[in-house]
């Protein structure tokens, strides 16, 4: 599983961070913040068309970057591998797999589409990370981001 960082194509200083459940886009400015911002992609490789997840690669392990359709579509992240419960486990994991697809703003960059809720991309507003329709330039520019060397060393 290759492990990287996410930042916003239109603020390049702010990438994607989860922090005690909450997925938003921020500056990084500690160690800690570092591990909060460093994922793991569960596809093969990072391929344009391959489905998979992101997970956290630094402690605590087990969460996935999940869609909550029940919080307006907010993106947290769930403590997946705690889960007992078969229906719900499959339920968070679906809720957490994303197509990688070329970024239509800009096809070199990355974008996350849903395949639970697929006229959904992941995308940032007010600098919290959501999954909703995007249409607009502005739309797609917050739903482009940039795939860096991962911020921490996974653990």
């Amino acid at each position: 599983m290759p492990d990287l960082s996410l930042f916003s194509n239109n603020f390049p200083d702010f990438y994607i961070i989860e922090r005690v459940g909450d997925v938003d886009i921020a500056k990084i400015e500690t160690d800690i913040d570092r591990g909060n911002a460093t994922f793991g992609w569960s596809g093969l490789q990072l391929d344009f068309g391959e489905t998979g997840q992101l997970q956290r690669a630094v402690a605590p392990l087990g969460f996935y970057l999940r869609i909550d359709p029940l919080d307006g579509f907010r993106v947290h992240g769930k403590f997946y591998t705690a889960i007992v419960d078969p229906a719900v486990k499959a339920e968070v994991l679906e809720e957490s797999t994303f197509v990688l697809e070329r970024a239509e703003i800009d096809p070199e960059q990355v974008s996350f589409h849903s395949v639970k809720f697929p006229d959904r991309f992941l995308r940032h507003r007010n600098f919290q990370l959501f999954a909703e329709p995007v249409s607009t330039p502005a739309d797609l520019q917050d739903a482009c981001f940039r795939i860096a060397a991962p911020l921490a060393q996974g653990g």
